[in-house]
């Protein structure tokens, strides 16, 4: 996919913009919804005039801070644009504020055609490189044969799998590189848009890397952190329905704290907005939450397909239901759980789980059984949802999946089993 233009706008703009939408505007509504039942009394006795006073005063004042806050929002996006200033994408602050903006509201960003809305692209120090021949030639000079394709989760991006380097002294691509054949790639998308909408792109995406990737490539690893699973399987499941033939090349998908049977921490919010509907002083902040993006809605149910969501109000249903999605016959499934608490049964690994999955929602198991059979399962105790994005163990064992690929490989050139 080609490149997009460099974003200009500052991160002072972002604040600025989505704090008047966010911020400004839940305040105005509970506000009026308080300043409401506390005219209650002047009403009865048939008299109007305070409130139509109060109504006005609000209305003038909280315009005025809207206003404000849209005029500098402007201003320091022209400002950005003539140069003055660092591009929101200059740092790693800001690459990290647009990607947690895509989580939240990449749907809405990419229907107004924000140039803040992320296009899937494959990224080496956090820019994007178009799949074309001569910038991959350049950006991966060491390029071998078997590609190992990182996709993050919900509100992160191709640099979230640096966390806790300075702790972990190491990366998964650094140790990729160094212990095996694989050449990592990473992969960053909005994640605000539908999972099967990524999945279509990153189907598309994976597809023209093979045609134009500087040497043949003989084998594909997928690795998802959290959302990403879900991601690279929605892409697989594209594929195979219209015919792509990379999926040939797939000898492991990895999913790493994968919501497969869908996230604790999205039913928490789903059921949050419905409580928080009953008052009309907390029912802008229930709008809050029920304005989350498609992206974060899919992750309740762990959809995958289209099929699943479209001409639904996916917002009012609580439902689990869905349709299954063949795995790669060829390929070998690796699902990573990890608990808060030593053990599954620990009082916090059974409540929270690596604090936003549940152990058995990650480890694959649904309603009517394992979402794909025949899969391997690993389980990191005591540790979180973040930490499997950079982990000793995490690392040790996904060395071993991609050498085994590796062994496998040099096996059939050797002409033996």
């Amino acid at each position: 996919m080609p490149s997009e233009p460099a974003r200009t706008t500052d991160v002072a703009a972002l604040a600025l913009e989505y704090g008047d939408r966010l911020i400004v505007g839940t305040v105005r509504d509970v506000h009026q919804a308080v300043a409401q039942r506390a005219f209650r009394a002047t009403r009865v006795v048939g008299s109007r005039v305070p409130e139509s006073l109060h109504d006005a005063v609000v209305t003038s004042v909280y315009g005025a801070i809207s206003g404000v806050l849209r005029v500098s929002s402007g201003s320091v996006r022209a400002l950005s644009a003539r140069g003055i200033g660092r591009p929101v994408e200059s740092t790693r602050l800001g690459r990290g504020v647009v990607a947690a903006l895509n989580g939240l509201v990449g749907d809405e960003l990419r229907r107004l055609d924000d140039p803040q809305a992320i296009t899937m692209s494959v990224r080496v120090d956090g820019a994007d490189v178009p799949v074309t021949g001569w910038p991959l030639r350049e950006a991966f000079r060491d390029a071998t044969s078997h590609l190992v394709i990182f996709l993050h989760g919900l509100c992160e991006d191709d640099e979230s799998w640096n966390a806790m380097r300075r702790t972990q002294g190491t990366t998964y691509a650094e140790r990729i590189v160094a212990e095996t054949d694989g050449t990592p790639v990473f992969v960053r998308y909005n994640t605000g848009l539908h999972i099967s909408e990524n999945g279509k792109h990153l189907d598309a995406l994976i597809g023209q890397m093979v045609e134009n990737w500087p040497e043949r490539v003989t084998r594909i690893t997928l690795v998802g952190h959290s959302m990403g699973g879900l991601v690279v399987r929605a892409a697989t499941n594209h594929a195979t329905a219209s015919g792509g033939t990379w999926t040939g090349l797939v000898r492991d998908v990895v999913c790493l704290g994968t919501p497969h049977a869908g996230a604790a921490l999205e039913k928490a919010a789903h059921a949050g907005a419905r409580v928080l509907r009953f008052l009309p002083e907390s029912r802008p902040f229930g709008h809050i939450l029920d304005t989350r993006s498609s992206g974060i809605v899919d992750l309740r149910h762990g959809y995958i397909s289209a099929d699943e969501w479209e001409g639904q109000d996916l917002t009012a249903r609580w439902g689990l239901d869905r349709i299954a999605a063949a795995p790669l016959a060829h390929a070998e499934y690796h699902f990573v759980a990890a608990t808060l608490g030593a053990t599954r049964r620990h009082p916090l690994s059974a409540v929270l789980g690596d604090l936003l999955v549940h152990f058995s929602s990650a480890a694959g198991i649904g309603r009517s059984g394992p979402v794909v059979d025949g899969a391997r399962f690993e389980y990191l105790p005591s540790s979180n949802h973040f930490a499997l994005l950079n982990h000793p163990q995490v690392g040790d064992w996904l060395v071993e999946w991609v050498k085994a690929s590796s062994r496998e490989r040099r096996a059939i050139a050797a002409g033996t089993p």
